[in-house]
């Protein structure tokens, strides 16, 4: 290569990252408004929870009213069969109806139907079943011997209730009453009945539901509607369609109030009993939907989370506005810069206008010569992937020049079913003559049996059979020695063998060829990947240096505050006293930052000294320094004894020094904070693994990829103060020794970081 081709380019774009990944959606202002909202969420999470409580007191009060409407129904109607038990035993004790006079008996019913509306008609039946007189006139003669009623009230002497029916002489559905008109020799001469309107008896029930949304349904013992407060008479005669009130009327599950919650909505039910005569029940069933139990609270929640919405939008356009001037202008200013370092232009960009925060006027200059740093290592990086890509494209054109000749055969037949072109060079036929050919015909005449694997052949887990040299002759006569490998297959419903057929000659020479142009290939890899370690460890040792540097015009800096506080003394106004807090303020910051750096530089050049470590004793250490540096918190550890583990001991105490830490910190506003330390369960291999464990603020999994990375924060330094090079460093640590570690969270309910020592060889 020329000179004017290996010199350095830059190739440190914006354009060139934007291309490799699409652009986030989340911008700084955005942000500042989403923890608008988020701010916001707790209280309606609050006010969820408080609606809630009001829905189960409601749901508490309607189960009480419902006990009382169910009872107060259920003595109603109870006191309606009594009415119709006395006003039967007053028509059976009537001469009128004890008479022979059929006439009299009829115009005698008549005139009590006219005073009672809610019947629907009154009779007497002749012990043969015969309907003797009735108050409808009607002029057929009729026959209810079959009727249910009639037979019980035969054989029993007090009321009898019968089943639904649609009344033979009114032809409206109707539930009957009846008594036995008995002589006074105490015979039953017949009996006197009342068929009373269920259209009447479902008015009645509607008109005394007091709950909105109830339903209130008379039924028998069998589960047929008797009456409905809903007035649809469709219903009448009809089985309970509420399976819950079915089932509970069927068990004779009375006086109790039950609550289903399955794949349909809530509902509340309460069933009780209604006397009705010798032997017989009937039953009262009240359901309530849950839903119209609480819909005056749900409204009353759906008002209060609009208003406090209102009360965030409104604050978000503040925050909108206000977030634009204080924190995303300044940060334009520093892309702008960025965009200045793309360029080259580093000097305009390390002079742009001062940030009104000093953390980013820092940044704006420790970015702009990383920028530069990793530019030469981009062009470095791809220097060696061109190369690898050069050598990777000679590699794959060797191996297409090796051709592979391949057929398949008929297993009973020897007959070919397919090959392919490298096969029709290979014997010179084409694909019509090899295709009415079989496997004998390529095969000398000495050989003509069915091939079969060698004693040296070997056998692979695809069932391959590789066989000894073996003659084939082509189109032309030649001989050639050859290597078959069969491998058995369906090939369009047929049983057959997929057979490659290699010339060993060739396969030799080819195996040749390429075993030296990977050689070839190795050896440049392993150039290259020295290259690049010999980069990374420069960029490590830019890193340290560049740390080391920062400290004297840092610490002059802290050292002129001082001297600055000193010489205003007690002068100093409120405002100045503030500017010089901000500025060792800001120098603690960056020490600690500084710190931070030098530390994972050492991480990553210090050597490591592998011996036995008690990771059990190096917890208790740590965990006593955190609390003798804050011996204010009260933190509930637990950790497991016998944690063992080869690696670094220095190393290892900064890991956990740094992971402790983070629990120790990341709890300081829960109440009762707890860290747990143990052995993964389940661990097997020589890998030591353990986790860290606390119930502190956590994060969301989803920025779980950015938590190892260098001066990445998930949490605002306002609640949680840190640099950002912490886990970076954890992470650095578990490299060297061969592990690996990863993290699970929950917001708001604790991390778990899992670490592996020991699952790879260390570097």
């Amino acid at each position: 290569m020329s000179d004017e081709s290996t010199q350095f380019q830059p190739t440190y774009t914006l354009d060139a990252v934007e291309a490799q990944r699409p652009l986030s959606w989340m911008t700084l202002r955005k942000l500042l408004v989403l923890l608008v909202f988020m701010a916001a969420v707790p209280l309606m999470v609050i006010e969820l929870l408080s609606s809630q409580r009001e829905q189960d007191v409601e749901l508490r009060r309607a189960r009480e009213s419902i006990d009382a409407l169910t009872d107060a129904i259920a003595v109603s109607n109870t006191r309606l069969v009594e009415g119709v038990d006395q006003f039967l035993l007053a028509l059976a004790a009537s001469p009128v109806i004890a008479g022979n006079d059929l006439q009299a008996c009829a115009r005698y019913l008549q005139r009590i139907l006219a005073l009672q509306p809610t019947y629907l008609n009154f009779g007497v039946i002749a012990p043969d079943g015969r309907l003797l007189c009735e108050a409808t006139g009607h002029p057929a003669s009729f026959n209810l011997g079959d009727r249910g009623y009639f037979q019980r009230a035969l054989e029993g002497g007090g009321l009898v209730v019968g089943d639904y029916q649609v009344g033979r002489v009114t032809g409206r559905p109707s539930i009957a009453f009846a008594r036995p008109v008995m002589t006074e020799n105490g015979v039953a001469k017949g009996v006197v009945y009342a068929a009373l309107d269920l259209q009447a008896l479902s008015d009645n029930l509607r008109a005394g539901r007091a709950m909105p949304g109830a339903a209130v349904l008379l039924v028998d013992a069998g589960g047929i509607v008797l009456a409905s407060s809903g007035g649809d008479v469709a219903h009448l005669g009809r089985p309970l369609a509420d399976s819950g009130l079915r089932q509970a009327v069927a068990r004779r599950q009375v006086g109790v109030v039950v609550e289903e919650k399955g794949s349909g909505a809530a509902v509340l039910r309460a069933v009780r009993p209604v006397k009705a005569g010798v032997g017989r029940a009937l039953y009262l069933a009240v359901a309530v939907p849950a839903e119209t139990v609480i819909a005056p609270s749900l409204r009353r929640l759906h008002l209060r989370l609009a208003g406090i919405l209102a009360i965030a939008l409104g604050v978000a356009a503040a925050v909108w506005v206000g977030g634009y001037r204080l924190v995303v202008r300044p940060v334009e200013r520093l892309i702008t810069g960025l965009r200045h370092v793309e360029a080259g232009d580093y000097v305009q960009a390390l002079n742009r206008t001062s940030s009104p925060l000093r953390e980013l006027d820092e940044l704006q200059r420790s970015l702009g010569s990383l920028a530069m740093a990793l530019d030469a290592q981009r062009f470095e990086r791809d220097q060696a992937l061109a190369a690898l890509s050069e050598r990777e494209a000679r590699y794959r054109e060797l191996f297409k020049a090796n051709p592979q000749v391949m057929f398949v055969y008929e297993i009973r037949s020897l007959r070919f079913l397919a090959v392919n072109e490298a096969a029709l060079a290979f014997y010179g036929y084409s694909r019509e003559e090899m295709l009415d050919m079989a496997l004998q015909d390529v095969e000398p005449p000495g050989i003509q049996a069915p091939p079969q694997p060698s004693p040296g052949g070997a056998a692979t887990e695809r069932n391959l059979a590789v066989s000894g040299p073996r003659r084939h002759q082509n189109k032309n006569g030649d001989i050639r020695l050859v290597e078959r490998i069969a491998s058995p297959t369906v090939f369009e419903g047929w049983p057959a063998e997929l057979m490659m057929v290699t010339d060993v000659t060739d396969r030799l020479a080819s195996e040749a060829r390429v075993r030296e142009g990977a050689e070839r290939l190795e050896q440049r890899v392993a150039e290259r990947t020295r290259e690049l370690q010999l980069s990374i460890r420069e960029l490590e040792a830019f890193s340290y240096s560049v740390s080391h540097d920062l400290r004297n015009p840092l610490g002059a800096v802290g050292m002129f505050g001082q001297m600055l506080a000193a010489h205003l003394g007690d002068t100093a106004d409120e405002q100045a006293r503030l500017y010089l807090a901000r500025i060792e303020q800001g120098v603690r910051g960056m020490e600690s930052l500084i710190d931070d750096l030098l530390t994972l530089a050492q991480v990553a050049r210090a050597q490591l000294v592998m011996a036995p470590v008690d990771l059990t004793a190096l917890c208790r250490e740590v965990i006593e320094g955190l609390r003798l540096a804050d011996p204010q918190r009260k933190v509930d550890v637990s950790l497991e004894d016998g944690l063992q583990c080869t690696g670094d001991a220095g190393l290892l105490r900064q890991m956990l020094v740094n992971l402790l830490g983070n629990a120790w910190k990341f709890t300081s506003r829960t109440p009762q904070a707890r860290i747990r330390i143990g052995r993964e369960p389940g661990a097997t291999g020589p890998a030591a693994a353990f986790f860290v464990q606390d119930n502190g603020a956590g994060f969301d999994m989803k920025f779980a990829g950015r938590l190892f990375l260098p001066f990445e924060r998930l949490h605002g330094d306002h609640d949680f103060p840190g640099t950002g090079i912490g886990l970076a460093t954890v992470q650095r640590i578990v490299a060297r020794h061969g592990g690996r570690i990863w993290a699970e969270a929950v917001p708001e309910q604790g991390a778990t970081f899992h670490v592996e020592i020991g699952s790879h060889l260390p570097d």
